[in-house]
């Protein structure tokens, strides 16, 4: 007995040891946008314009076959919250906001966890991927963008996203391989913690993701 489990080990570190695994970086020119909610027969709030970010961060790609990885990172990933909160047209004795339009920085540590799916080389060195996963985020840092926003008064310290992507990567050399891909993450969880209103409903605000990324692994 106690050989087969020395043997089990031995092939579990030989897989591990011997399996391709790459160290890299990833640079994500994004597009952060904001996804409201608030069911309220007073007040009307919607979601203001994208915003352009950049995040940056790790990688590690971890083999499990030669054409599933298992990827997570530290990824750096900045966001912003901005919306418009209005009296709804039919209600004309709801008090206006002083500040209706808001605006809020908020930047994040992600751990994304995910499974890369390769095909067949299309080209010499050259494969097509896609990823599906999930990505837990915690939070770091939030200031509004102007001192007089304060129609939110905290944010969650964490939140989660889904996300989907897809691109290619290309051996440059023995031990370097470049990569582009666009990746799609959406949020989950609601931003918010605590308003500075007594809404009739919870008021909801979720971040929408849409990056290109580009990166380079060793």
């Amino acid at each position: 007995m106690r050989k087969i489990w020395l043997i089990v080990l031995f092939t579990s570190l030989s897989v591990i040891a011997f399996s391709q695994s790459k160290l890299g970086l990833k640079f994500s020119p994004a597009i952060s946008s904001t996804r409201s909610s608030l069911v309220d027969t007073l007040y009307d709030v919607e979601p203001e314009a994208s915003s352009f970010k950049f995040s940056i961060g790790l990688i590690y790609d971890h083999e499990l076959t030669e054409t599933y990885f298992l990827s997570t990172g530290l990824i750096f990933v900045p966001k912003q919250v901005s919306f418009t909160a209005t009296p709804e047209a039919d209600q004309p004795t709801a008090k206006a906001f002083d500040e209706p339009t808001q605006e809020y920085r908020l930047n994040y540590l992600q751990i994304p966890v995910s499974l890369k799916l390769f095909t067949n080389e299309i080209q010499p060195d050259m494969k097509i991927f896609f990823q599906v996963g999930m990505a837990p985020e915690i939070q770091v840092f939030s200031e509004p963008v102007e001192e007089e926003y304060d129609l939110i008064d905290e944010f969650k310290p964490i939140d989660l996203s889904i996300l989907f992507g897809g691109g290619v990567e290309y051996r440059a050399g023995v031990n370097t391989t470049l990569f582009g891909s666009i990746t799609y993450q959406r949020a989950l969880l609601n931003t918010l913690s605590k308003v500075d209103y007594d809404f009739q409903e919870e008021l909801y605000l979720r971040s929408t993701i849409v990056s290109l990324d580009l990166g380079i692994k060793f």
